[in-house]
C-alpha cells in the first residue's frame, strides 16, 4: 500500500469537510427579505471535484452557499490526480434540491507547491440560474433536460474554474485563490500528526516526471489551462452539401455542446459550430449529417494533436487578427476519406496529425 493511500485511508476527515457533508440541511438565520426566483427556485444539484491532470491536491473543505443559507458540500477528504473539467466524485446531502448558488468557498493543498490554498468567490447566480431554468433539448430522449453539477478543478497557483455539467457542459468561471499557512491546530485538524515534509517528499515521489522537472526547476504555472479557456472566431465547414442533424463537439475549455437549447432551437444549435463565433479550439468533433446521395454518415475527430492545433491557431490569429478561421473538411466523393485544414484569409494549414474518420449511419 502507498504512503499516500495508507494516509488518505487512516486520517480523519476534517471538522469542515464533516460540516459541508451535512451543509445541506443547514439554515443560516438572514435578515428577513423578499427574495427573487433567482434566490430561491430549486434545482437537483450536487458538486463534483477535480484537479489539473498530475498535479495532485486534497480539497479539505468546500460549500456552494445559497442566498436563503443553505449550502451544499464539495467533496473532499482524498486525493485528486486530474481529470481537468470531468469529476468521478459527488455528494448527497440528503436533498439534492438546491438554489442556484450565489458563493463557493474551498481550501485545498496543492503537493506539488507544498501549499495551502483558500478562497471565497461569488458567483454569477443569474447566470447559473437562467442555465439551469433553460437546460437542453435531449435529442436522444427528446425531451428537456437540464444540468445536475457543479464541476470544481483546481489548477496549480492557486487557479479554480467552475462549470455547469450535464449533456451539455458549460463554463461558469475561472477564479483565484489565495495560499495562506494554517496553523498547527488547523494542520492537525487536516492532516493528524502527519510528519509534513515526508507527506510531501512521498507524494511528490510518484508524480508525473514532467511535474517533478516543473517543481525542480520552479515552473509550475497555471497558463497550460488558462490557454485552454482562451477562444477564437472560428466555424467548420465542408466542400460539399453535408447539413447536419446532430454533432458533438468537445474544447479545450472542457466545455461540450450535445444538444440544442431547446427543440425549436437546431439553427442556432448548428450556427454556433458552422458560423464564426469565439469558442475555444476543439478537442473532439462529432457531426452526423447526410450526403446528397442521401446516405446518412458521421464526420468525426475523435481527438485533435493538441500542439498541431494550437500552434495552427496561433499562427492565424497573428497573421490576421480579425479574419474568421475556418476548420474545412474535404471529404471525397465515396464519403471514404477526409482531409482536415484550418484556414483564413492570409494562410491555409493542413492538420496531419489529427485523424479524420467518415462513416456510414446507414
Amino acid at each position: 500500500m502507498s504512503f499516500r493511500l495508507f494516509l488518505t485511508r487512516l486520517l480523519p476527515l476534517p471538522a469542515l469537510l464533516l460540516a459541508s457533508a451535512t451543509c445541506g440541511q443547514r439554515t443560516i438565520p438572514r435578515t428577513a427579505r423578499p427574495m427573487s426566483a433567482v434566490q430561491t427556485e430549486k434545482f437537483i444539484l450536487t458538486a463534483g471535484p477535480c484537479a489539473a491532470d498530475g498535479y495532485w491536491v486534497t480539497i479539505q473543505g468546500g460549500t456552494f452557499t445559497c442566498s436563503d443559507g443553505s449550502g451544499f458540500g464539495v467533496p473532499g477528504g482524498h486525493t485528486l490526480e486530474g481529470n481537468w473539467g470531468a469529476s468521478g466524485t459527488t455528494a448527497s446531502s440528503g436533498d439534492d434540491r438546491h438554489p442556484a448558488p450565489e458563493r463557493l468557498s474551498l481550501t485545498w493543498f496543492a503537493y506539488a507547491e507544498d501549499t495551502f490554498y483558500q478562497g471565497q468567490f461569488a458567483l454569477p447566480q443569474e447566470k447559473i440560474y437562467h442555465l439551469l431554468k433553460q437546460g437542453s433539448w435531449d435529442i436522444e430522449k427528446k425531451k428537456q433536460v437540464t444540468y445536475n453539477e457543479l464541476t470544481v478543478c483546481v489548477l496549480p497557483k492557486g487557479g479554480v474554474v467552475v462549470w455547469l455539467t450535464g449533456g451539455n457542459q458549460t463554463l461558469i468561471g475561472r477564479f483565484q485563490a489565495a495560499a495562506f499557512t494554517p496553523t498547527p491546530a488547523q494542520f492537525e485538524r487536516y492532516y493528524g500528526r502527519t510528519d509534513r515534509a515526508l507527506m510531501v517528499r512521498n507524494t511528490r515521489a510518484e508524480l508525473p516526471p514532467t511535474v517533478q522537472a516543473e517543481i525542480k526547476a520552479g515552473t509550475l504555472t497555471s497558463k497550460k489551462w488558462d490557454d485552454y479557456l482562451k477562444t477564437y472566431p472560428w466555424q467548420v465547414a465542408f466542400n460539399v452539401p453535408f447539413p447536419l442533424y446532430r454533432y458533438v463537439a468537445y474544447y479545450t475549455s472542457a466545455e461540450r455542446t450535445r444538444n440544442p437549447l431547446t427543440r425549436e432551437g437546431l439553427d442556432a444549435y448548428r450556427d454556433l459550430i458552422l458560423r464564426p463565433s469565439a469558442k475555444p479550439r476543439p478537442t473532439g468533433l462529432h457531426f452526423y449529417g447526410t450526403a446528397e446521395h442521401g446516405t446518412r454518415y458521421v464526420v468525426r475527430v475523435k481527438a485533435f494533436d493538441e500542439a498541431e492545433t494550437q500552434a495552427a491557431f496561433q499562427a492565424l490569429l497573428q497573421l490576421s487578427p480579425k479574419s474568421p478561421i475556418t476548420l474545412f473538411f474535404t471529404l471525397d466523393k465515396p464519403f471514404q476519406k477526409a482531409t482536415l485544414t484550418l484556414k483564413n484569409e492570409a494562410k491555409e494549414i493542413l492538420l496531419t496529425k489529427s485523424t479524420v474518420e467518415v462513416l456510414s449511419e446507414d
